[in-house]
């Protein structure tokens, strides 16, 4: 089967297994990506995200499930479409030019020839921002440049499905926001709909619409990057994609006692009395000079990493009642290991319930308290 020039975009995977002899890397991967969106699969090395990448485009089969772009199914226990009549295009890391092919014979590499294909080929060099540097050749390049050639041929083929393989893995930290600045662009411009694999926590929740994080060869969650970072599925989620600061406290419907007081939650309908895992974010947490008697916890620093535009700014509580903490101070405020500060939290709040009494929660008190705030 092949898909017709006008069949609509977008993605399922419904209960994709595949295995390399006895190691299981995907384990029942269900993941659907929306028409025209700008999908991101995170995940850690060995999680089995390029595994994924690879099935979609064809050049591995799985060993169950199934894959359909638009309702017609690619893969499945009866059927296999093979690579080159998906109509995916694929941008694998290294960008993989010809080395003796111009830039325009790269991009061209996969028309045919026809009246009008130089000008299709100088078009998609414009949409990539390569206007004017199709007689060069990939040497002459710098790696942002490249990548752009290697989107281009991709796009050239007019997919339905544009896939990349963690392609801004080589290039540095500069280059490497404005060059998937320009990647999404020309993706969005050509309509298509785009999956990047990438380790990078940053790189996904800055350029993806939906986020699905791959863990153990499942989907543990698939949201929105506000969603993902604010409310993750577990401790260990919330951990992967960001500082987390995770203390333990008891629920009272839509607040919480903490060691840093009475907080918010996010989730308003707990019910009372409940042990939960709190989760803070560094951002959460305002630093300010210490004041006997004034709000927050009393702290003390145990170092700060200056970054330029921000710091983050490790802390202890005095009394020991709280984990560690890590605050995102923004601008030039410099703190001093040793500085007595006071912590507060802004905000609400991200919870998931603990076990009960005990069950492998040491910390907490056995019986809760009859209380509430105020």
């Amino acid at each position: 089967m092949t898909l017709e020039s006008g069949a609509p975009e977008g993605l399922t995977t419904s209960d994709l297994h595949k295995a390399f002899g006895d190691h299981a890397v995907l384990r029942g991967v269900d993941l659907t990506v929306p028409d025209g969106a700008f999908a991101a699969v995170l995940g850690a090395s060995g999680s089995g995200k390029t595994t994924l990448l690879r099935i979609l485009a064809g050049f591995e089969r799985p060993d169950r499930g199934v894959v359909a772009v638009g309702g017609v199914v690619l893969d499945d226990d009866h059927h296999h479409v093979r690579a080159e009549r998906r109509r995916i295009g694929y941008v694998p890391q290294e960008g993989s030019l010809f080395p003796h092919l111009t830039v325009e014979g790269n991009v061209g590499f996969g028309l045919r020839a026809r009246e009008g294909r130089e000008a299709e080929v100088a078009e998609l060099l414009e949409r990539v921002g390569l206007a004017g540097l199709g007689r060069r050749y990939p040497h002459q390049l710098s790696g942002g440049q490249q990548q752009r050639v290697a989107l281009a041929r991709a796009l050239a083929v007019r997919p339905h499905i544009v896939l990349l393989d963690e392609p801004f893995a080589s290039l540095d930290a500069g280059l490497r926001a404005t060059v998937r600045a320009d990647v999404r662009a020309a993706v969005r411009r050509s309509g298509a709909t785009a999956i990047l694999v990438t380790h990078d926590q940053d790189e996904a929740l800055s350029i993806a619409d939906p986020v699905a994080v791959i863990r153990d060869g499942v989907v543990a969650q698939a949201a929105s990057p506000r969603d993902l970072y604010e409310s993750p599925v577990d401790p260990d989620l919330a951990g992967f994609v960001g500082e987390a600061n995770l203390i333990e406290g008891t629920s009272y419907g839509s607040t919480a006692e903490t060691a840093l007081g009475w907080l918010q939650l996010r989730d308003d309908h707990r019910p009372a009395r409940q042990r939960i895992t709190v989760l803070i974010r560094p951002e959460q947490l305002r630093v300010a000079p210490f004041a006997e008697g004034g709000p927050g916890v009393a702290a003390r620093v145990v170092e700060a990493g200056f970054h330029g535009h921000d710091a983050l700014v490790h802390l202890v509580t005095e009394d020991a009642a709280a984990a560690p903490m890590v605050a995102r101070v923004v601008g030039g405020i410099w703190l001093e290991a040793g500085a007595r500060v006071t912590l507060k939290v802004v905000g609400p709040v991200h919870c998931w319930p603990r076990p009960p009494a005990g069950d492998a929660h040491p910390g907490l008190p056995a019986a809760v308290p009859e209380a509430g705030p105020g």
